[in-house]
């Protein structure tokens, strides 16, 4: 099948485009307009089409001829200076203009904690997200994903920086907030069976790893894995966003983000056995895939944090 792939330079969609390639699928990839170079994945064959996700007409062409869309454009939190609601009005184009190709199924990636009433700008954004495309009247499959990890994340490789950087870290409502962190190789086969299994109704997925883990269980393993001894205290979520507003104040690279204390507000979990009961797929644990984590060149990542060169975003 031929698939367009829309937000396939983020790191979720690299491993989505070689995975569609591996499958003996085609992988078209929308490359928004910019000044930088698109981290598309190497060695995989990609067709590319220049287009803004939110421009119709550049839509409806990169649509042309593909058998479904593939939506990762909110698979990361949006930079600082980003609005979140752009990906409501990505979606709502991206549902026009399947309508009108005739694309026969859409698949988008969602967070958990999705709803359109929610308090929390990302989440409500993919709840609205989910709406306009639910109203394309083209087949949907929504994966609503707990926190994504894997080679080029945000989220142990934003630990792992934010753990050099101090002997005693500070974790919002004391790490005690459940997450269900999920391999993003593990999510790319998912989202690729889906894909072949073309369905003719829509339906929403909630998907997850094999373990509801805290956010300190999190850092606690990912400081193991890089060889760290660190101490871990509580902080208020009010006290949290103090901190990192004074902290971006001081180093406005720091790849740390609101949004990204929004997520471990509330505990972000789905049934353990979704990818297993819907796909057949056994999912790795968070501990047995953070090799990515391994021989990276700490001190020079966080010196490059601190005085520019990293984006000021975080994962979702």
């Amino acid at each position: 099948m031929r698939i367009l792939v829309l937000g396939g330079t983020n790191f979720v969609g690299r491993a989505v485009l070689a995975a569609l390639e591996r499958s003996g699928h085609r992988p078209r990839a929308l490359i928004p307009p910019g000044v930088q170079n698109p981290a598309l994945p190497p060695g995989v064959a990609v067709e590319a089409v220049l287009s803004a996700p939110d421009d119709p007409r550049g839509l409806r062409a990169a649509l042309s001829g593909v058998d479904a869309a593939l939506s990762l454009t909110g698979a990361v939190f949006p930079a600082l200076e980003e609005d979140p609601l752009a990906l409501v009005r990505q979606a709502q184009t991206l549902a026009e203009a399947a309508a009108e190709s005739g694309t026969r199924h859409i698949i988008h990636l969602s967070t958990l904690g999705a709803a359109p009433a929610s308090a929390y700008p990302w989440f409500k954004a993919h709840g609205l997200a989910e709406l306009a495309l639910q109203r394309s009247g083209v087949p949907l499959t929504v994966f609503r994903s707990g926190l994504l990890f894997g080679a080029g994340d945000e989220f142990s490789t934003t630990l792992a920086l934010l753990l050099h950087a101090a002997a005693v870290f500070p974790l919002p409502g004391g790490g005690q907030t459940l997450l269900h962190p999920l391999w993003v190789e593990d999510l790319a086969a998912a989202l690729v069976l889906a894909l072949e299994m073309q369905p003719r109704s829509s339906r929403v997925l909630a998907v997850g790893g094999p373990e509801h883990l805290s956010l300190r269980a999190c850092a606690q393993e990912v400081a193991r894995t890089v060889g760290l001894r660190r101490r871990f205290v509580g902080l208020s979520p009010a006290h949290a966003r103090h901190l990192v507003a004074w902290l971006l104040s001081l180093f406005p690279h720091l790849p740390v983000s609101p949004l990204w204390l929004d997520y471990f507000a509330a505990d972000r979990l789905a049934p353990p056995d979704t990818l297993p009961r819907e796909f057949g797929l056994l999912p790795e644990r968070f501990a047995h895939r953070l090799e990515h984590l391994r021989g990276v060149p700490w001190s020079r990542r966080l010196r490059q944090a601190l005085f520019g060169g990293v984006r000021k975003s975080a994962a979702r």
